[in-house]
This record gives C-alpha cells, sequence and structure tokens, in this order.
C-alpha cells in the first residue's frame, strides 16, 4: 500500500537558521521529542542514521535514513527504508517574517494495519516540526534581547 505524508509547520525564525538546525541530524533529539538518531556509516556516499520515531501508545516506527540532494537554506531529500520505505524531503520557504517548513513523504509499508504506522510516522514528524519551531522561536527571541 503507497502512502502519502505531507505536513508543515511555521516557524519565526530565519530560514538560514532553521536550515543550520535541521541539517545538523545529529543533533535532533535535543529538540525533538521521542527521536532516536545512531550515525551509521554512509551508504553509496550518502550520510546514513538509523532512527526511532516514537508513535502511539509507546509505538516505535525503525528507519534508516539516508540524506542527498542537500539544497543550500532550502532542504533537502532523504531515502528511507525500515519499517517504512520510499523517499521523503524536507524543504524550507520564507514565508510572513518566518521559515515554513514542508515535509512530505511518499512511503510503502508490508506491515500489518499500514494506516497506524503511517500515523505514528505523522506523529512522530510533527512532534519534530513543533520541537524545532519551540526551539528556533525561543533562541530567535533571546537573540533580539526579548524575554522568551
Amino acid at each position: 500500500m503507497e502512502l502519502h505524508v505531507d505536513d508543515g509547520g511555521f516557524v519565526r525564525a530565519p530560514q538560514a537558521l532553521v536550515y543550520r538546525r535541521l541539517t545538523d541530524i545529529d543533533a535532533w533529539p535535543t529538540w525533538w521529542h521521542g527521536l532516536q538518531v545512531l550515525p551509521r556509516p554512509p551508504v553509496d556516499g550518502e550520510p546514513c542514521w538509523a532512527m526511532q520515531l516514537r508513535g502511539a501508545r509507546l509505538r516505535r516506527v525503525r528507519l534508516l535514513v539516508r540524506v542527498h540532494n542537500w539544497r543550500h537554506d532550502l532542504g533537502f531529500s532523504l531515502r528511507l527504508s525500515g519499517d517504512l520505505t520510499g523517499r521523503g524531503e524536507f524543504w524550507l520557504e520564507a514565508a510572513g517574517g518566518g521559515t515554513v517548513v514542508h515535509h512530505l513523504a511518499v512511503l510503502h509499508t508490508d506491515l500489518p494495519h499500514p494506516m497506524r504506522v503511517l500515523a505514528d510516522y505523522r506523529r512522530g514528524v510533527r512532534r519534530g516540526l513543533w520541537g524545532i519551531k519551540d526551539l528556533l522561536q525561543v533562541e530567535t527571541r533571546t537573540s533580539a534581547g526579548l524575554l522568551p
């Protein structure tokens, strides 16, 4: 069964700052609640990480994530395998004094209950979008001398 994800979130922070945080994949667990990341050796020259996203009721979505097609200040593409297989992308769009972080994925799973697996993946990704928003909005306000 082919599964589609299209989520996004607005972050009141400059696009370049969002890109710097989003491309520091080893640091994702510091702001992405429920995510575990372990670096793996590159595959075909592409950086690679083993990840686990926390879904509902402590279920985990396990993925091997290979990153490619880095686009300076605009985003990057993902090759996903594991519980879900397919491709994904994060891309950034300047908008209204901040940045919209988009996430798109086209996935497949052979696991039972594919819609539950998809819901767990989306829940995990949304946690990440909220986490980066919260981190960068506080950081942006603090750097401007405002109270968080």
